[in-house]
């Protein structure tokens, strides 16, 4: 008798667990809702960088540039790039390093969910809303370059982008977590944090693709975590990245080895914050 409860209650646990995140989500997402007009100028700022840099690319590639990769992949890159820096951003650490600061971390440590519940639930919801609003305006840029975009017709590669996507998805989150981590043992993390995002933009394929510089520079890049939040799920797409098992071997240690540094960064932080009786 007491083995078939001790093995029914880590499911019961979990759905309670997951009921959580779901009142959460809900919660965050009819909040971010009704911020609809901030959201629609945010996702707007997010697609007018990609623009303008597709604007110049094919500009320069009509008056004879020639770039290292087709010019189709070029397009089909900038096209779809705001959509999954959406999916992949995060803006945790400055929120979870104020909770620590202030205290209001406790609230989550003495509910009966993970601590980490409400970090999730708001990432996921506000992605949710900002795709609503994301989405047509991408649609519409697609089909301006409707003769130039080139989306994969196989499934496979499709299965393999969206399994990248994830994996960058969480080690994005993951990394963006650890900075704002340091706020147990540092009062301020903003410069951190400023290091850490320029590095991201610059290493990620943000500014400029990756697969647009030197093949030395490309090279020295390849396997540092944060072309994996961005530039590796566009590589597989735009059909840069999917052949090679190294990337994939990469992408998959970086994700893994975040979240078991998070899981020992948080321990012992969390310990650190209940010494000092926060």
């Amino acid at each position: 008798m007491s083995a078939a409860i001790s093995t029914a209650r880590p499911p019961r646990r979990h759905r309670t667990h997951l009921a959580t995140v779901a009142a959460l989500f809900g919660r965050d997402f009819t909040v971010t809702l009704t911020n609809r007009a901030w959201v629609a100028l945010l996702q707007l700022g997010a697609v007018a960088p990609p623009v303008v840099s597709l604007l110049v690319w094919t500009g320069a590639i009509a008056r004879g540039a020639s770039p290292p990769v087709p010019a189709d992949g070029i397009v089909t890159w900038f096209v779809l790039v705001a959509v999954v820096s959406m999916v992949t951003s995060s803006w945790t650490a400055s929120f979870l390093a104020e909770d620590i600061r202030a205290g209001g971390l406790s609230i989550w440590l003495v509910r009966p969910c993970p601590a980490f519940a409400h970090l999730v639930a708001n990432n996921l919801a506000e992605k949710s809303v900002k795709s609503i609003v994301l989405l047509p305006m991408v649609g519409v840029l697609g089909l301006v370059f409707r003769q130039q975009v080139r989306l994969p017709t196989d499934p496979a590669v499709w299965a393999a982008a969206l399994g990248a996507l994830v994996c960058a998805a969480v080690l994005a989150f993951v990394l963006d977590v650890l900075v704002g981590c340091l706020a147990f043992w540092f009062e301020d993390v903003e410069g951190v944090q400023g290091i850490v995002g320029l590095s991201q933009r610059l290493l990620s394929g943000a500014v400029v693709p990756l697969m647009l510089l030197p093949a030395e520079v490309q090279d020295a890049v390849r396997f540092q975590p944060f072309r994996f939040t961005l530039a590796f799920p566009l590589e597989v797409l735009t059909g840069s990245g999917f052949a090679h098992l190294a990337d994939w071997v990469a992408l998959l240690g970086w994700t893994g080895a975040s979240l078991g540094v998070l899981a020992l960064v948080w321990s012992r932080g969390v310990r650190r914050f209940e010494a000092a009786g926060a």
